[in-house]
């Protein structure tokens, strides 16, 4: 795995330190891009930079307590029985700071590219390819600016489905200490992430970005496509996320990582060792010196993923319920080491990444999204055949035959929960299951799933309704502090720094 090395002016981690507005970013003595910024060698180390601010693991994190994911473990010490756990989410929880702060990072990371970018000139002297590799480095700062803007959008945005509704500040510069601006609308901030991704694509050489991040660590056309067509989705565009899903391939081309007869030769277990690549279309690197957002060790376990390894949390029994023994999700999700009583069920899906234990790439577009995408674009239009077809086009290859699959639903609660259902044993840990709640919960009929018994330490806190006014994020109040112009989403009051 490569290691990401960032250059000095790119590490501005005091930001978060000493700044409490995400758009409040210059500090003094900073380098400004233009002064940085001088080759295309430049570029690509302010890029690498960048990509090693990604956010994930802080998401999933959230989501995977928040929800109906994991039980408190063994070796629990009260972490998550305060907060996530118990459903406390305000203005001045850490998760709602983090997931906002960070993907502004990582906004302000693309644009001092993009800004610096107009500094530097290509030197096609040096072997021909410079100009190829600075407008693919300029490509990937712009799909990387359009993803931040979208995961904060998923998190904060009063409602994705209408145009009008509130989204979160849009932020397509470098702006100065004093720039205090409110939040934009849905529309605006989608047409931003729409030009950026226009321009991605126009200019993106898949060959010269696979060169610069293997192993699907990179942006792609392909990623692309997928992150027009999740975001599609969760804008209720239901025909348009089927169109961007149907020219990745699906479900003509697409091809699933297979189960295997073993665990030692199934590409799905291979998957999430980080050695096998099929099905993925991007990943995000995680290596024990990158200057990665966090590790797992700090989530789900003190020394390792087996029942031996002193587990924080587990996973939940609603969970391991869905789990079918000849699922082979079952022994990803939950570690080996379980079987056969699984009286405890360590989270197993970080459990290495290559030789390195809880320390796993996070992934974040897989083919297998885009068919569950494709079944509810099915779903939206009562095509209940096709999306029973969907659903087990998964579960044959996760079964290894026939024996998961599904009927055709006959109702459409009845194929929205299929749906819903699938997602949850497919992306489990993976980040997906707050925002699926959200977004098709109610048409599912489905709320949070959890057994009372794995919450008794934590007052048995079971459901919450999903018209709850935290299906939604709230503005962090450092944010609030800092920027007064900010509005606060329903719910939440507008309580004071």
């Amino acid at each position: 795995m490569k290691n990401f090395k960032v250059l000095l002016f790119v590490a501005v981690a005091s930001l978060f330190a000493g700044c409490n507005d995400a758009i409040d970013i210059t500090q003094p003595s900073e380098l400004l891009p233009i002064d940085t910024y001088e080759t295309v060698e430049d570029l690509k180390l302010g890029l690498n930079g960048a990509y090693a601010a990604i956010p994930g693991e802080n998401i999933i994190k959230f989501t995977s307590l928040f929800t109906d994911e994991v039980k408190l473990g063994v070796s629990n010490g009260g972490q998550g029985t305060d907060g996530e756990l118990a459903f406390v989410l305000n203005n001045t929880s850490g998760d709602a700071a983090s997931i906002w702060l960070s993907n502004y990072y990582l906004i302000n990371l693309s644009n001092r590219i993009i800004a610096g970018a107009k500094n530097v000139v290509p030197n096609d002297e040096i072997d021909g390819e410079d100009t190829d590799r600075y407008n693919t480095i300029l490509a990937q700062a712009y799909f990387l600016r359009a993803f931040g803007h979208f995961q904060l959008m998923s998190f904060f945005s009063e409602d994705m489905t209408n145009d009008s509704a509130l989204g979160v500040i849009l932020m397509d510069y470098v702006p100065t200490t004093k720039v205090q601006l409110p939040r934009n609308t849905n529309a605006e901030i989608f047409a931003l992430i729409d030009s950026d991704l226009t321009f991605a694509e126009a200019n993106l050489n898949d060959a010269i970005a696979g060169g610069m991040y293997a192993n699907k660590g990179g942006a792609s056309k392909t990623a692309i496509k997928a992150l027009r067509a999740r975001m599609a989705l969760y804008r209720g565009q239901y025909d348009l996320a089927l169109s961007y899903v149907n020219q990745i391939g699906v479900p003509g081309s697409l091809m699933l990582a297979t189960k295997g007869t073993t665990l030692t030769n199934s590409q799905y277990v291979a998957m999430f060792l980080d050695t096998n690549f099929n099905e993925i279309i991007w990943k995000l690197e995680r290596t024990v010196d990158s200057d990665a957002t966090g590790n797992f060790y700090q989530v789900w376990a003190s020394v390792n993923s087996t029942t031996t390894g002193s587990p924080f949390f587990e996973v939940s029994t609603a969970l391991f319920n869905q789990l079918a023994a000849s699922d082979i999700r079952r022994q990803v999700v939950i570690d080996p080491s379980a079987a056969p009583s699984y009286t405890i069920r360590p989270v197993g899906k970080y459990s290495k990444s290559e030789s390195q234990n809880l320390l796993g790439d996070i992934k974040i577009f897989r083919n297998s999204e885009m068919v569950l995408i494709a079944a509810e674009a099915y779903a939206n239009n009562n095509d209940f055949t096709n999306v029973a077809a969907m659903v087990n086009r998964i579960r044959s290859v996760r079964f290894g035959n026939t024996s998961g699959n599904i009927a055709v639903p006959t109702t459409s609660q009845e194929a929205w929960r299929a749906i819903l259902n699938e997602r949850r044993i497919e992306f489990a840990f993976e980040g997906h299951r707050y925002l699926d709640i959200k977004r098709i919960g109610a048409k599912a009929g489905v709320n949070v799933d959890r057994v009372a018994s794995d919450y008794v330490t934590v007052g048995g806190l079971i459901d919450l309704p999903v018209d709850d006014y935290r299906w939604r994020l709230p503005i962090p109040r450092d944010e609030q502090a800092a920027n007064p112009n900010i509005q606060q989403n329903p719910g939440y009051g507008v309580a004071t720094p």
